[in-house]
């Protein structure tokens, strides 16, 4: 079977010609570089992509927080993710890098703040 994949590691966006069979890539056409040569064997055995959204806050100068997955997720899982990540609020002090949803829908990626908080805001 043959697939087409656009290649997201560098720029170029290229448009990949895939011949796959099962989960195993037989050939690859079309990328300019061996990054894309990568990115297909990936694709085709763990299409997956780290998420980046925001979560709200109980802070008015901050209403929302950006926040990302800390290791990729699966393509099919990324809107269920989404739901799940709009049930959470953010109250109080938050530094870059702290785990806001441990273990999102049992994938073993935790969703972690893009930015530090701190508490109170001067008026």
């Amino acid at each position: 079977m043959s697939k087409e994949i656009i290649c997201i590691v560098c720029p170029l966006g290229c448009r990949m010609e895939v011949d796959v069979e099962g989960t195993e890539v037989k050939s690859v056409q079309g990328n300019q570089c061996k990054k894309g040569l990568k990115h297909a064997q990936k694709e085709i055995s763990f299409p997956g992509r780290v998420l980046t959204t925001t979560v709200r806050t109980d802070i008015p100068e901050i209403p929302l927080l950006p926040v990302r997955s800390n290791k990729e997720i699966p393509k099919d899982q990324i809107m269920a993710c989404m739901a799940e990540i709009s049930k959470h609020q953010v109250s109080g002090a938050v530094k870059m890098g702290q785990t806001i949803v441990k273990d999102i829908l049992g994938l073993g990626a935790d969703i972690v703040a893009c930015r530090t908080v701190p508490y109170s805001f001067a008026s």
